[in-house]
């Protein structure tokens, strides 16, 4: 089989494969086999009539026209693997010519990603939410608490931030009846009746009258006069900051006790945040970067699919059901199926910015490092290092391989190369940003075990017998 590929219009790679006659025969000759086990003729058993009784009973191209329709799908594939296409849809597949006789020969359409180039990427900016926990922070919690366990009590004070306010007031539009409410209940900060009422409250006394202009709403789009009274006001009277508002409001018996367990807590929360975010902050930076916008739903679909696939193995891994890991989680399946479906763009979006970085710096898979890659995933899987390669070379994995050594390296190169920052314009370091150890302590990872089936099969479809041939 020979095949060559030509470059389309959007995201496209047709693939011109040419089997030749000869290589057709034993296809056809199992096709002959395949009916001869189907059809039943008088005088012979199922799979005995010969093929010349088959062919002047069916025609002399229903074998061919049958073995094209079984093969068309393992002959895409296998044209996919041997041009090194990372196809990220099902192959379109047309006979162009030799249908009755001759040549074989077939357009194989599939669709590609998309590449992005990268301007001005040196001084690339990252801004990550802050891992590190300030005083200001720890204090910040604590005014919280104290705000939480305060009271309120008659003031003789100004209205101002926490404080609960008593008022009447009077809503005046033109043309309308005035709107009049009685003893309102306000605490600053909360849902305004009226927006801007907080604001004119703000440095009233009891006894104060207040007036301002709202914005205008209703049909006749006129303006709003409201004026009003502070009735009455309440002002939040915090714990005083002590060993005894410690032992009040957690278990600890000291001020000191509490600042450190908040300390850890808010720390603890901050990194978690990070983690779980690091990736879509340096896609949407990178994506940014590209130009990337629109994706491919068929590669955001996929990267679902490979999500639900890798989540669903470790469900299994832990013994639990399903419907049991749901119940634990307190979750639906149609808000885990969300969650997937966003770190699919996630996913998605990162994929295509590393691979355009890759190919602006020039960032490859070296023979050494596949090598390398090939021994460690032969071991994994308890295989000779030859037969692994084989085996990855005939599915199509060791291309993808060598695509993911390189995005590998983007990675690393953003960390190595980008300022990356938290909100408040402190550096970050890798391993504050990620968690993992610096790579001198990294452990070695489990490697992934080599695919029973084919990676192009997933992408040029499962079924040869439900391929479309034209």
């Amino acid at each position: 089989m020979n095949s060559q590929t030509e470059q389309l219009d959007n995201n496209q790679i047709k693939l011109l494969v040419e089997i030749p006659e000869e290589e057709l025969a034993p296809d056809i000759e199992q096709a002959f086999q395949k009916v001869a086990r189907q059809v039943r003729l008088p005088g012979f058993r199922p799979g005995k009539a010969p093929r010349r009784v088959l062919e002047a009973k069916l025609g002399h191209g229903f074998a061919r026209a049958e073995a094209i329709n079984d093969n068309a799908g393992r002959w895409a594939e296998q044209a996919i693997i041997d041009n090194e296409v990372e196809a990220i849809s099902r192959p379109a597949v047309t006979v162009a010519e030799g249908e009755e006789e001759g040549p074989l020969k077939l357009d194989v359409v599939v669709e590609v990603r998309p590449e992005y180039t990268f301007e001005g990427y040196g001084d690339l900016r990252i801004e990550f939410p802050a891992p590190n926990v300030s005083d200001e922070d720890v204090a910040e919690q604590i005014e919280r608490l104290r705000e939480a366990f305060g009271n309120y009590e008659d003031s003789d004070g100004a209205v101002g931030d926490n404080s609960v306010a008593t008022i009447d007031f009077e809503v005046a539009e033109e043309g309308a009846d005035p709107s009049t409410v009685a003893d309102y209940v306000l605490r600053i900060g909360a849902a305004e009746p009226v927006e801007g009422l907080a604001e004119a409250l703000n440095g009233k006394f009891v006894g104060d009258t207040f007036e301002f202009e709202a914005a205008a709403t209703g049909e006749n789009g006129k303006p709003r006069k409201v004026t009003g009274t502070v009735k009455a006001h309440q002002s939040l009277v915090k714990p005083e900051l002590n060993d005894e508002f410690a032992k009040d409001v957690s278990e600890f018996e000291t001020l000191d006790e509490l600042r450190e367990d908040v300390r850890t807590s808010l720390t603890n929360f901050r990194r978690s945040l990070l983690r779980n975010s690091w990736r879509q902050i340096i896609a949407n930076a990178l994506s940014e970067a590209a130009g990337i916008t629109d994706l491919p739903g068929s590669l955001v679909q996929r990267e679902y699919e490979n999500l639900s696939h890798d989540f669903g193995h470790r469900i299994e891994n832990t013994g639990l059901s399903f419907a049991k890991y749901l119940e634990i989680a307190n979750t639906t399946a149609e808000e885990l199926s969300s969650r997937l479906a966003s770190e699919a763009v996630i996913e998605t979006r990162l994929d295509l910015a590393l691979r355009a970085l890759a190919k602006a710096e020039g960032l490859a898979a070296t023979d050494e490092e596949i090598d390398e890659q090939v021994a460690q995933i032969a071991q994994a899987s308890g295989m000779d290092t030859e037969d692994a390669r084989e085996r990855l070379r005939l599915s199509g994995q060791l291309f993808a391989l060598r695509s993911e050594i390189a995005k590998r390296k983007a990675l690393d190169w953003i960390f190595d190369n980008a300022k990356l920052v938290d909100d408040k314009g402190n550096d970050l370091t890798r391993s504050d940003i990620t968690g993992e150890a610096p790579k001198s302590e990294t452990p070695k990872s489990e490697e992934p075990e080599i695919e029973a089936e084919p990676v192009a099969s997933a992408e040029a479809g499962e079924d040869n017998e439900e391929e479309a041939t034209e």
